[in-house]
């Protein structure tokens, strides 16, 4: 369990993943339903870097990560249990694989909002190399309170003074969103309009199926939530329906020959600035 300071300097516990978050029910007094409960902007993070070179100071960082209020999706807890072939292994976490501890320490980088960089030296690492360029071309920013001697890496993570600068970042609204990590499908999806001979469209030919999927989305919809009078029971296919659509706003954008994750954080720019100035 983790801790969030609120306004009035309680306490409040929630579970550790983003998941379980989201799953936590906050009673209202008023409606007497569960509402769930929404951590502050910024307070998601994991902790990346190396677990070998100074496990004091690791411990060190998670306990000040915990302690200023922030929610730590991965590693659960900062004690080194063993060590085999050069990988570390936490508490509760020997009787797992190497790819199972990875790939849910590198799902967690996916659902938080940040990634905070444990460089003792300026020393990465080449698990937290993997990390800081996983997280970078998810669009999930990268701090650290150390300055990194690889050059390269060095690029891709903000020193900054304290994880607490980070959170006053995403509360001034001074985070740029991620862009979709969706340009490798982008690409592929243009070599996949070569292959199934669709490639010569155009923007009219795909406005009009992607209409005519949004229909069929419509319609899927309305069958999962039974607005229907008549005809046999259908599973559900709004998933793929809206699959459908995905593809089609692909495919139009490679036609139109625009670079869809960019104009999406573009657009999410002129979004947030709209909510904070209320135009």
């Amino acid at each position: 369990m983790s801790r969030v300071k609120t306004s009035s300097n309680q306490i409040l516990l929630f579970p550790q993943s983003a998941a379980d978050v989201c799953a936590a029910p906050d009673v209202d007094s008023d409606q007497n339903t569960p509402t769930p409960f929404v951590p502050p902007p910024g307070s998601s993070v994991v902790l990346c870097g190396t677990y070998r070179k100074d496990p004091d100071g690791l411990r060190k960082t998670f306990n000040l990560l915990r302690d200023s209020g922030f929610s730590i999706l991965s590693p659960s807890n900062a004690f080194i249990e063993t060590e085999k072939d050069g990988f570390v292994y936490m508490r509760h976490e020997s009787t797992q694989t190497p790819n199972q501890i990875e790939g849910r320490h590198l799902d967690a980088i996916l659902k938080a909002e940040f990634v905070w960089l444990f460089a003792p030296g300026g020393y990465v690492g080449p698990t937290g190399a993997l990390e800081v360029g996983f997280a970078h071309a998810n669009g999930i920013p990268v701090y650290s309170d150390t300055h990194l001697s690889d050059t390269t890496i060095r690029e891709f993570v903000e020193v900054v003074d304290s994880p607490s600068t980070v959170q006053d970042r995403f509360l001034k609204h001074a985070v740029l969103p991620p862009s979709p990590a969706v340009k490798s499908f982008q690409n592929y999806y243009r070599r996949a309009a070569v292959q199934r001979g669709y490639a010569k469209e155009d923007a009219k030919d795909c406005l009009m199926l992607m209409v005519e999927e949004v229909g069929e989305l419509a319609k899927a919809l309305r069958k999962s939530l039974k607005i229907t009078r008549h005809g046999p029971k259908i599973i559900n296919q709004e998933g793929l329906e809206l699959a459908d659509v995905f593809l089609y706003v692909v495919h139009m954008a490679n036609i139109l020959r625009i670079d869809l994750p960019s104009v999406v954080q573009e657009k999410e720019l002129l979004n947030i600035k709209k909510f904070i100035h209320g135009k």
